[in-house]
């Protein structure tokens, strides 16, 4: 029996332990937790996407962040055990409830390690991230469907059903691991402070990772899931609540669409897709041959900086652009606009005629169904191509472009220098030409890009001092490429019957308005764009147009050329059927833009005053606020009301016809 009382007594103190030991237990966890992310984090970039390919192709930018991010996840959940066993650094701990901390945190670490691998092919699938939106837009019963899953799942590119063996695996076999680990006895016994440097400094993760992702969209793909869902639920779910004058605002809307359009054989015919119209009547004849298209949407072309939109400059930027401007077969929009940045919001409006999300990038709506024009131009027989001189990867885009064209060609060797991607594009679009075969290509340009550093600087105009003088040599670089790349095809036989589109996909804000540059905001500067349409097409209204336009007419327009006539949810109009009415608004971030033909209304983010302007203020440099605020009220508050109901269809799932209609 003393044996006995002996041997149990000295089972009782094997189990205490000072706070430093269960310290270096809670190390050990953590260490043992990231090396799981770890793992998740070789598989994800490894595999190859679902449907073959790479799931990014400049992984290497992506990668070593995505680690550093896992870290700082980890360290979040494991914080407060560190800090419990510091603060017990020197007590001996007897009792079996301090025992229980050790399988909390563990248990923390595989629901996080359950949750990554979820998270990564919500990914790999669907480009979205596991979270509260996430869970709002497909937990709609029509997005539900068990077999389609299942299907899916097998068909992985990356492993049939693995998936769902590393939701079970990885995170079982770090249970085990911290089985093993907690019931063993850790020999690290570290001292106090360092064992303070040790809780404390993976903690710096946030601000190293923001200046090494040097983007919000890199920070959104690579942050760690627990803070996506925290990010998430920052941004709120306005958007996601029906808003209560919903009624008044498709009706707004559906009336300000026809007070602008020319064209009266168009119908509003279903009350559940607001932006849905089919129409009433026949179009204009089709060609008698089929046209190509080259679009080309160049990085931060500003108005502000066009020679043919700016004559008060002292120097054009654009010769090239100037000179296609000129051309008798040019149609030129002299006021046109974007929706400022990022790209996306370009992209996104060009290619679907949809108004971009004022507080989620569109890119990451992946549940909305959208009609966008180089996937309506494939089911007509057309190729369709895009040349990208950016990382498609980095704004979610690329499930977006693969869906809309036959191919997407990325050029990560050419670090982003124009000339090298515009003349792969020529060499690729003249085989395209000479197939016989109409094509749709579009090259995006990249090197007009902040901080807007010189690719040739013999072809420098300006100073580098300011990103107002960076900006017109990077401006001016990009001009002279695509000079060379409309001379080496104009030759080409088939390019007499060729649409050349040049817009750009947003502008920037150098300080015009006393913001720091840089900074999000909707004045001229950042959304006024050049528009041009150049091509011997018998329909195509040459000359300038002072009317009203935004980058959402450009597909409505190609389709009334290419002669497409079907119902669409385009929110833009032809330009070859416009009225001098009509009213344009919209929302982006903390800033709104209100365009009639006599004012434009500006909602400041910097300061949340609203400044207006007379129309033929261009460049907006008298605000008439003071003189008339309840008109500049007024303006803005329709703007808000086309932003809700723009964000709201969108979470939805309202805008076309797909699996969320």
């Amino acid at each position: 029996m003393p044996d006995r009382r002996a041997r149990e007594g000295g089972e009782a103190d094997s189990g205490a332990a000072e706070g430093r030991d269960r310290f270096a237990l809670a190390l050990l966890l953590a260490v043992a937790g990231w090396i799981g992310c770890a793992l998740l984090q070789i598989l994800l970039y490894a595999r190859p996407a679902p449907h073959g390919g790479p799931f990014l192709v400049e992984w290497q930018r992506y990668f070593g962040l995505a680690l550093y991010y896992d870290l700082l996840g980890v360290w979040l959940l494991s914080f407060p055990f560190f800090l419990l066993w510091l603060a017990l650094f020197r007590r001996r701990l007897s009792s079996r409830w301090w025992r229980l901390a050790p399988w909390l945190q563990a248990a923390l670490l595989a629901a996080n390690l359950a949750l990554s691998a979820i998270d990564h092919e919500l990914l790999r699938f669907l480009g979205v991230r596991l979270n509260p939106s996430f869970l709002l837009a497909y937990g709609q019963p029509e997005m539900l469907g068990d077999s389609l899953f299942l299907d899916l799942l097998g068909a992985d590119r990356g492993g049939a059903y693995l998936p769902m063996i590393l939701l079970v695996a990885v995170p079982g076999a770090y249970l085990w691991s911290a089985a093993r680990l907690i019931r063993g006895r850790p020999r690290l016994r570290p001292a106090w402070w360092l064992a303070l440097l040790l809780a404390l400094v993976p903690l710096a993760a946030p601000a190293n990772g923001w200046r090494m992702a040097t983007s919000e969209f890199r920070l959104r793909k690579v942050e760690p899931v627990l803070l996506a869902i925290a990010t998430d639920v920052a941004a709120g779910f306005e958007d996601s609540a029906e808003p209560a004058e919903l009624d008044r605002m498709i009706a707004e809307y559906r009336r300000d669409w026809l007070a602008r359009s020319a064209d009266r054989g168009w119908r509003f015919a279903d009350p559940g897709l607001p932006y849905l119209r089919v129409p009433a009547g026949a179009g204009a004849p089709s060609p008698a041959a089929r046209w190509n298209v080259i679009y080309l949407q160049l990085e931060t072309l500003r108005g502000m900086d066009s020679g043919f939109l700016r004559p008060d400059l002292s120097r054009s930027p654009t010769p090239n652009l100037d000179s296609l401007a000129s051309r008798p077969d040019a149609a030129v929009w002299t006021r046109a606009l974007s929706f400022g940045m990022p790209s996306i919001n370009g992209i996104f409006a060009g290619h679907c005629s949809v108004m971009p999300a004022s507080r989620r990038y569109i890119t990451t709506l992946t549940h909305a169904e959208f009609h966008c024009l180089p996937e309506l131009l494939r089911r007509r027989g057309y190729r369709t191509e895009m040349f990208n001189g950016g990382d498609t990867d980095w704004d979610n885009s690329s499930p977006w472009l693969r869906r809309w064209y036959d191919r997407l060609w990325r050029f990560p060797q050419a670090d982003g220098r124009d000339r090298e991607v515009f003349a792969a594009a020529a060499a690729r679009i003249r085989r395209l030409g000479r197939s016989g075969r109409p094509f749709f290509a579009t090259l995006v340009s990249v090197s007009n890009h902040t901080p807007f550093t010189s690719r040739e600087p013999a072809l420098d105009i300006a100073g580098h001092s300011t990103p107002a003088e960076r900006i017109l040599n990077t401006t001016h670089y990009t001009d002279h490429v695509v000079g060379g790349f409309l001379a080496s095809l104009r030759r080409e036989p088939w390019f007499e019957r060729t649409l050349i589109v040049v817009t750009g996909d947003h502008g920037f804000n150098v300080g015009e308005h006393g913001q720091t540059a840089g900074q999000h905001n909707l004045y001229r500067e950042s959304v006024w764009v050049p528009l041009i349409i150049s091509g011997a097409h018998p329909r195509l209204p040459a000359g300038r147009h002072d009317v009203q336009a935004t980058l959402l007419d450009i597909a409505p327009t190609l389709a009334d050329l290419l002669g497409l006539r079907e119902a669409n949810p385009w929110q833009g109009h032809s330009l070859l059927a416009v009225t001098g009415a009509g009213w344009t608004g919209f929302g982006f971030r903390d800033s709104l833009l209100a365009e009639t033909p006599r004012w434009s209304a500006v909602l400041d983010p910097a300061d949340g005053r609203a400044r207006l302007y007379r129309r033929e203020d261009w460049l907006q440099r008298r605000d008439l606020a003071g003189r008339d605020p309840a008109l500049a009220r007024r303006l803005l508050d329709r703007a808000d009301r086309r932003r809700r109901l723009n964000d709201y269809l969108l979470a939805r799932g309202r805008v076309w016809r797909g699996r969320a209609s």
